[in-house]
C-alpha cells in the first residue's frame, strides 16, 4: 500500500500536463502512486500520459476513459487506489516537490485524517496567495470540527488543498456529469474527520488560464441546475453519515450560500437578456423559499457578507431581479423555466 495515492482527471490539458505530472513523479515523499484518468481528452493528452508512463515505467497507472467529467474520473480513480491518504490534482495544476511529504508529516504526527491548505493562484506570470477560507484561523493548527460546527460552511469547498485519508473517503463518490461535484463530497469528508489539520499556507499551486475559464464558465451557464443536484447529494451524504442532525444549521447554510452564489453569477452573465436573468433568478430565490423560508435570515450569509463586501453588494441588488416575483410551488415547474429560458 502506499502512502499516497495521487488521482488526477485529464480532460484536453496537454498543454499543462506534464509539467503537472512532473511535479508530482518528482515528489520527495516517494512511497506515491499516480492514477491518470483520460476522461474522454479530443487533445493530445492521452499521448502524454503515454508517453510520461513510458519515461517512468511501472510509475504511473492510466486510465482510458469516455468522457464523463471530472467527479466520474475521480471516482474511477478512487476505486482502484491503494494509498493510505488520496491526493485529487487537476491537470493544470502543479505541487511543490516537497508538499506530500510534508502534508503526510503533518497528518502522521498530529493523528488526523484530513489536512488543508491554502491555494497559490497562478495567471500567467502571476502568483497570489489565497487564504481559502473564511474561519478567522491563524497560523497551523488542530481543529475539532465538532466544537467548531461552521468550519464545514468555511472551510473551500474545493479538493486540490487537501490531503484524504483514504479510510475517511470511504465509500463515498462524486456526482456525475454535474457541475460543483465537490459540494456533494467536501463538507461531509470535513464534518467527518471530526479533527484536522489547518496549514496557515499554500499547499497546491492553481492555474487560472482566463480565456479557458471565462469559456467554462459560459459553458456552465445552462447547466445551472446541477447546483441543486449537488446539494441533493451533499444532504444524502451527510445523512447516510449519521451528521444530518448534528450539522443541521451548516447544511441549511450550505444550500442557501451556494444557490445565492449561483444567483449571484447569473447577475454577471454578459449578453445574456435581462428577461432570462430574471427567470434564472427569480427561479433559484424561489427554490430557496421552498426549501428554506426564513432564507434571509441566514447568519452564515451574514458571516460571509462582512468577509467579501462584494457578495454583500451583489445580494443588496435582488430586488432589481426579482420585481414582479411571483413564487410558485411546484419544484418541477420552477426548474422546467430555468430550461425554458436558455433555449
Amino acid at each position: 500500500m502506499a502512502k499516497v495515492s495521487l488521482i488526477v482527471p485529464v480532460y484536453n490539458e496537454e498543454r499543462f500536463l506534464n509539467a503537472c505530472l512532473e511535479s508530482l513523479i518528482n515528489q520527495t515523499l516517494k512511497d506515491i502512486e499516480i492514477i491518470a484518468i483520460n476522461d474522454g481528452s479530443t487533445d493530445n493528452s492521452l499521448d502524454v500520459m503515454e508517453r510520461f508512463a513510458e519515461k517512468h515505467k511501472g510509475q504511473i497507472k492510466i486510465i482510458d476513459s469516455v468522457n464523463g467529467g471530472a467527479g466520474s474520473a475521480r471516482n474511477k480513480g478512487l476505486d482502484i487506489a491503494t494509498g493510505e491518504f488520496i491526493k485529487f490534482v487537476d491537470a493544470d495544476d502543479y505541487l511543490k516537490l516537497d508538499i506530500l511529504e510534508t502534508m503526510y508529516t503533518i497528518a502522521k504526527e498530529n493523528k488526523v485524517k484530513l489536512v488543508r491548505g491554502n491555494l497559490q493562484t497562478i495567471v500567467g506570470p502571476l502568483k497570489m496567495k489565497d487564504a481559502c477560507t473564511w474561519s478567522g484561523l491563524q497560523g497551523n493548527q488542530v481543529v475539532d470540527v465538532r466544537e467548531n460546527k461552521d468550519y464545514i460552511v468555511q472551510e473551500v469547498i474545493g479538493i486540490g488543498n487537501k490531503l484524504i485519508s483514504r479510510e475517511l473517503l470511504g465509500d463515498m463518490r462524486f456526482p456525475e456529469h454535474t457541475k460543483w461535484e465537490d459540494l456533494a463530497v467536501m463538507p461531509v469528508v470535513v464534518a467527518s474527520s471530526e479533527k484536522l489539520f489547518h496549514m496557515d499556507e499554500p499547499v497546491y499551486n492553481y492555474r487560472v488560464n482566463m480565456n479557458t475559464t471565462i469559456t467554462d464558465f459560459i459553458k456552465k451557464i445552462p447547466n445551472i441546475l446541477d447546483i441543486i443536484r449537488c446539494l441533493e447529494a451533499l444532504e444524502k451524504n451527510m445523512e447516510s453519515r449519521g451528521l444530518s442532525e448534528e450539522y443541521k444549521s451548516q447544511i441549511e447554510s450550505l444550500y442557501v450560500m451556494h444557490t445565492l452564489f449561483r444567483v449571484e453569477n447569473a447577475m454577471m452573465w454578459v449578453n445574456f437578456p435581462f428577461e432570462k436573468k430574471q427567470i434564472v433568478i427569480n427561479s433559484l430565490i424561489n427554490l430557496l423559499d421552498l426549501k428554506h423560508p426564513n432564507w434571509k435570515n441566514d447568519r452564515m450569509v451574514e458571516q460571509y457578507k462582512k468577509v467579501n463586501p462584494l457578495f454583500g453588494f451583489d445580494i443588496g441588488r435582488l430586488d432589481h431581479y426579482t420585481k414582479g416575483y411571483s413564487p410558485i410551488e411546484d419544484k418541477e415547474e420552477i426548474e422546467q423555466n430555468i430550461r425554458r429560458a436558455f433555449r
